[in-house]
């Protein structure tokens, strides 16, 4: 496939081939003109290609079209249809599109003769013939299809091993393909076993425990049963449901979760079948975990597994049924995801997402599928196990004799998982609503929302004809933001020596600031005094506004007269501060300042 999609001639030097036939010869240039199989971007270009091709073709030929966007994986393609005739038109459509662009479908199979019909011997997978009982095998995305008898195989390849390690039950894993989770139960039952490898801590070469090997030699025997289980490729075995239904079931035990996928329809002559269509499974976390949030998190996998196959299935008003035998994750999911704790309130929220307490149901453990997904079960076990494959009982009869819904008269533990509420009473200090603001570590941004929320209650207080109308803050008001700033962190951290000056005219002795003759000014600002008065420097220099130490409003103050003056050292920054205030303390918040800076680090020699 790669080699029929030409590359643009302005790419294609960098697709090199350098090539010589012996050392004594010229080198010689290549160019690959084509896609080249190995290349990061060759199957989503070969892809794209063909999602082009189908766009170009879906007016004129839209069964084919069709098939090109939904059907394909790279270049193998699996589709089918509920009428013969349909699938007769679709297969040539699809020929005549591909063809026309230089692509030649082979290696043709299928479940019926007349759809072979008119392909050449060479252009089939395997010589069926329908004429006798013979069931040849085809491997098509890792799955073993029987096409005569549309089932669908399992065959089981083990390589015999003489020591029996990790690495070696590992590689037996992975020789397990099961992309829709038919053998999940048996599957998780091994990956329960290598979690319990790693959690001895053993290495990857070194021979496992003789109960340990013994265990796993048995699992290994056993497998051979999984060869003696056909499952029908068609869910309905041919049959055209008149409706059908979704059911997900959902269950955890202490070692693993997971969740099932049924098919529930009703056939045109009031025939009921249900059937098994996907499922998946995880193993518990090694951080233990209660049993109802393992119960919970089996849940979120199964309302994301139905999320995934409404998706696949495009079926957007297929009713869908959510099953789980826990009465606490029913209960959860009832409740508002706020009151409950991180862990369980984020699984809730999701689940609350994608799906309405409506759908939910209860089953008993006894009728739960998925009960066998979550404890595992021995290959000899499941191909017997008719509670897998088709699923409860009780769900093959009518809608009237189904489990009841459920009652949410039980209720969550508080102490296990619901936050625990605390009432705090606290009296609101009005010097500390300027700490509340947000001002995303910015003084300059902390100034202009102090000079907005001045400007509106300037102009509440004044009549339409005479309120401020321009938007831009001047000069004036961000210079009266500032005092109102100043003011509020002088009330935080010298309120005694505020009130020692309003009501005696100074300081007590006692008082840190007392060298500084310290008094307020007619906007309440607590100012430095002492003998400049008499100079001639500006009255902010003569008298600057006094700070504290350690104040964080302070300490974006420096931060911003540091940025201003493209990133000062600490002298110049004190002295840039000290022409209008005296931070108490100012050297080493000038030199704390500097030391914090990024870019000043980054920069620094």
């Amino acid at each position: 496939m790669f080699r029929q999609v030409l590359i643009n001639p302005e790419d294609r030097r960098y697709q090199l081939i350098i090539w010589r036939s012996s050392p004594n010869s010229t080198i010689r240039y290549y160019q690959l003109n084509t896609i080249t199989y190995g290349t990061r971007a060759a199957p989503y270009l070969a892809t794209r290609c063909l999602q082009k091709i189908a766009s170009e073709n879906k007016v004129n030929y839209p069964l084919g079209a069709q098939i090109l966007c939904d059907n394909f994986y790279v270049d193998d393609e699996l589709g089918g249809s509920d009428s013969l005739i349909t699938a007769i038109e679709a297969q040539r459509q699809l020929i005549h599109i591909l063809k026309k662009h230089q692509f030649y479908l082979r290696k043709w199979s299928s479940n019926h003769p007349q759809l072979l019909k008119n392909i050449s011997q060479d252009d089939q997978e395997v010589n069926l013939d329908f004429t006798n009982d013979n069931n040849e095998s085809i491997k098509t995305l890792g799955l073993f299809w029987l096409p005569k008898a549309d089932l669908f195989g399992i065959k089981v390849k083990m390589v015999t091993e003489g020591i029996i390690t990790k690495r070696v039950v590992s590689s037996d894993l992975a020789r397990l393909f099961d992309p829709l989770g038919l053998l999940a139960p048996v599957i998780v039952k091994a990956k329960i076993f290598i979690q319990h490898l790693w959690q001895l801590k053993l290495s990857w070469d070194e021979p496992l425990p003789t109960d340990l090997r013994t265990t796993w030699s048995t699992f290994r025997e056993n497998l051979s049963n999984l060869e003696n289980l056909q499952v029908a490729r068609h869910i309905f075995r041919g049959e055209v449901p008149s409706s059908t239904q979704l059911h997900i079931f959902a269950d955890a035990s202490e070692k693993a979760f997971g969740a099932a996928v049924y098919v529930r329809a009703i056939l045109k002559d009031g025939r009921i079948i249900l059937r098994l269509l996907c499922a998946k499974s995880r193993v518990a976390p090694l951080k233990k975990q209660t049993l109802p949030r393992l119960e919970l998190c089996a849940a979120v996998l199964a309302v994301e597994l139905s999320a995934r196959v409404k998706s696949d299935l495009q079926e957007k008003d297929q009713p869908v049924f959510l099953w789980t035998d826990s009465e606490i994750v029913l209960s959860s999911i009832n409740s508002q995801s706020l009151s409950f704790q991180t862990f369980v309130a984020n699984r809730v929220a999701r689940i609350q997402t994608l799906t309405l307490f409506e759908q939910w149901r209860h089953v008993r453990s006894k009728d739960n599928p998925a009960n066998v997904l979550s404890r595992g079960l021995s290959a000899r076990a499941l191909s017997t196990c008719a509670l897998w494959f088709q699923g409860p009982f009780f769900l093959h009869g009518r809608q009237e004799v189904w489990p009841p819904r459920f009652s949410s008269s039980l209720q969550v533990p508080v102490d296990l998982e619901k936050k625990k509420v605390v009432a705090v009473a606290t009296q609101c200090n009005d010097a500390d609503f300027i700490y509340r603001i947000q001002h995303k570590n910015s003084f300059k941004k902390l100034q202009k929302i102090v000079a907005y929320v001045l400007k509106f209650t300037n102009n509440a207080r004044k009549s339409k004809e005479s309120r401020a109308t321009h938007i831009v803050l001047s000069a004036n008001e961000l210079d009266a933001a500032l005092i109102t700033i100043i003011c509020h962190i002088q009330g935080n951290d010298f309120h005694e020596e505020i009130k020692q000056l309003k009501k005696q005219g100074h300081v007590d002795k006692s008082s840190s600031i007392s060298s500084l003759s310290p008094f307020t000014d007619n906007a309440n600002v607590l100012k430095v005094g002492g003998r400049l008065e008499a100079s001639s420097l500006p009255y902010d220099s003569k008298h600057p506004m006094l700070i504290p130490y350690n104040d964080p409003l302070a300490k974006l103050l420096f931060v911003m007269f540091h940025e201003e003056n493209k990133h000062c050292g600490p002298q110049a920054l004190l002295s840039t501060v000290r022409q209008r205030f005296w931070p108490i303390k100012g050297k080493s918040t000038a030199r704390a300042t500097v030391q914090r800076c990024i870019r000043c680090n980054k920069a620094r020699p």
